[in-house]
């Protein structure tokens, strides 16, 4: 039975969960990215103010905004795909939204209709969720809006503003067809840097979790570009050969993390040379490196990067050699064709779209019940926040209001003061700016930059007053009350579920990865190793977003989260044990590799089950395993602390060293 919540363990719990819903997610500020939102919205904003046509500019910026939201960085071909499929989503839904328009119930009815099939297609992966959801979000605004242009245009004016957008993007692309591959290369070294710096301390654990997400991710875009070259590219080929080369300087890092001990600065400082050189295309001067690292006492690491040389001058192609594997082949996209033929929407996804579906129905009524002016912002908020793939629904809903607040005094005062229009044209410029940075930072503060920008161009279709912008804060809080009431609440206790699948499945990964990490070549390995942490880094995520919802999932998240710091030591120990056995050394048989994976997936199936854990104490079936065996045997110690069934995730009373990795 657990123990009752004293007053000061609950106002500490409220603090935790208001400090959540404030946090801001680091997000480094590119002056480029900032000067393009800018131009992207304020030239043609600034064209219309100067031809008198603020009705058509207005448009063109509505058509662009995608092409700054619909922007996930990386590659510039995926960035293509992911933005040209935002762009023509929001065009696509303008023209139908337009189409619905001026018939009363039946025009509300199609535009649920669109919005559910929309919604189901953005099941399908994250670019189609992004690109469906400004479909969804422009089939409101083009049932709503109004406009004293032909029926034809206003969707081509938004197309227009779109593609202008996306090539404002693409320009990079031009200069610097691989920027994007070498500064994610360069960010696995500076990772690498920083868990050099980490060893021996409490911060070890996040190092390398970070080091080991930044390594899937430089793997993941180089082997895109180079799946994508239409034929042998020098530059593309020395990227690739000086990210085999990171391989060999992480498993020294590792090796030396094992021993716990701080080390000296000169192996964080020499990383960190290598990532400048890596970044800035110079030519690398390892001779030097090499020297400093033998004088400080890291001989391992001097070794490892005397090793990888010819790979880091280019003098060493990145072809398979024994010392070097090849770099294991670019996962291939399944075609869209094939997507939609063999997709069949599991229970979850039926479940969003019934919540969605009542949120919509709702808004609706509300809306035509009150009679609330220009009422499409009812459900146009409700289909934004209603969208689980961006986060916690209940954080957004509050963050929602909170950002509203300040958008809606933004907007108000610059209607209040405006007469000529440059007062709202400086306004949706500096805040076009800001834009791409508010979105990874915070969805209120998002929220609070989005809202003004989206007023005073709808402004100029729909003219009004200050008062008009106060009413915004009516819809807002009326949304946020529907998404709550109706699509979250009554839901809640499948969140606090879902959190302990998420457990499970992260389980069950790390037993299909310890079965079959040993016997899989090296090319093979990268992939099973990425496709592990992925999963326990979709874990951390669920987890940091139960973190932000009511009590009785935060108190679940809050008690899973020594749960998940044991299974990134059993992700950690297999990947270490694989990655050294020494030359000639054997693998461990797969019947004692079955007997490990055996163990975690039944606490998989009792998590699964909501049963408790009563499995015997873990031991290695041979010596090459005992780091496995001990960290499989600490997860099973932690899961069954005392009174896990009442409070998953609490702690058995003896922990191992926070400085473990």
């Amino acid at each position: 039975m657990s123990r009752p919540i004293s007053p000061s363990r609950a106002r500490a719990s409220n603090m935790r969960w208001l400090m959540s819903l404030a946090h801001m997610e680091p997000s480094p500020v590119s002056r480029w990215v900032a000067l393009r939102a800018a131009l992207a919205i304020g030239l043609p904003t600034a064209a219309g103010l100067v031809l008198d046509q603020s009705a058509a500019a207005a448009l063109v910026a509505l058509g662009a905004l995608p092409a700054i939201t619909g922007d996930n960085g990386g590659p510039y071909r995926n960035r293509a795909l992911s933005i040209g499929s935002t762009v023509f989503g929001g065009a696509l839904g303008y023209f139908l939204g337009t189409l619905l328009a001026g018939h009363g119930l039946w025009s509300a009815a199609g535009m649920t209709v669109l919005v559910l099939l929309a919604s189901l297609v953005g099941t399908f992966n994250n670019i189609a969720a992004v690109a469906t959801l400004q479909f969804a979000t422009y089939v409101i605004v083009g049932a709503s809006l109004t406009s004293p242009l032909p029926p034809w245009l206003p969707s081509v004016l938004v197309g227009a503003g779109g593609l202008f957008g996306l090539a404002l993007t693409l320009l990079g692309w031009v200069v610097n067809p691989i920027a994007p591959e070498r500064a994610a290369v360069a960010l696995a070294y500076r990772k690498l840097a920083a868990m050099f710096a980490a060893i021996g301390t409490s911060r070890i654990m996040t190092a390398r979790r970070d080091m080991e997400a930044a390594m899937t991710t430089a793997y993941n875009t180089v082997l895109a570009a180079r799946g994508r070259a239409a034929g042998p590219s020098p530059r593309l080929a020395r990227l690739a050969a000086q990210l085999q080369a990171c391989t060999p300087l992480s498993d020294a890092a590792l090796a030396l993390a094992r021993a716990g001990r701080v080390l000296p600065p000169e192996g964080a400082r020499v990383m960190n040379r290598l990532a400048d050189r890596v970044e800035n295309d110079a030519p690398p001067a390892p001779a030097d490196d090499i020297a400093t690292l033998r004088q400080a006492g890291l001989a391992p690491l001097a070794d490892a990067l005397a090793g990888v040389q010819p790979l880091l001058d280019g003098s060493g192609p990145a072809q398979p050699s024994s010392d070097f594997p090849a770099l294991p082949p670019a996962r291939p996209r399944t075609p869209w064709r094939v997507l939609a033929q063999t997709y069949r929407p599991g229970p979850t996804t039926r479940r969003y779209l019934i919540r969605l579906g009542l949120c919509l129905i709702a808004a609706e009524a509300v809306a035509h019940a009150f009679a609330l002016p220009r009422s499409y912002w009812v459900p146009l908020i409700v289909v934004v926040v209603f969208k689980p793939n961006f986060g916690s629904v209940f954080a957004r809903a509050l963050q929602s209001c909170a950002g509203s607040v300040v958008g809606v005094a933004i907007s108000a005062t610059v209607l209040a003061l405006d007469r000529s229009g440059i007062a709202s044209l400086v306004t949706v410029i500096a805040l076009a700016a800001l834009l791409p940075w508010s979105i990874r930072r915070n969805y209120g503060l998002f929220s609070a930059i989005l809202l003004p920008i989206l007023m005073l161009l709808i402004g100029a279709l729909q003219p009004g007053s200050w008062p008009i912008a106060l009413a915004r804060l009516v819809d807002v809080a009326v949304a946020a009350g529907i998404v709550l009431a109706v699509g979250y609440l009554p839901w809640m206790r499948i969140e606090r579920h879902n959190l302990d699948q998420a457990v499970a499945n992260a389980i069950d990964t790390l037993a299909a990865y310890l079965n079959t990490v040993f016997q899989a070549d090296a090319a093979a390995r990268h992939e099973l190793r990425a496709q592990a942490y992925a999963r326990l880094s979709d874990l951390r995520i669920a987890l940091q977003r139960g973190l932000s919802e009511p009590r009785l999932v935060s108190r679940r998240a809050l008690a899973w989260w020594p749960v998940e710091v044991a299974l990134e030591r059993v992700a950690n120990a297999v990947s270490d044990t694989a990655w050294s056995l020494p030359a000639g050394q054997p693998p461990p048989a797969p019947a004692e590799l079955a007997q490990l994976a055996a163990v975690l997936h039944a606490m998989a199936e009792a998590v699964t089950n909501g049963a408790p854990v009563t499995l015997d104490p873990v031991t290695a079936p041979v010596p090459a395993l005992h780091e496995a065996a001990a960290a499989i045997e600490s997860l099973r110690a932690t899961l069954t602390g005392p009174a896990f069934a009442a409070t998953p995730g609490k702690p058995a009373p003896s922990q191992p060293n926070a400085n473990q990795v």
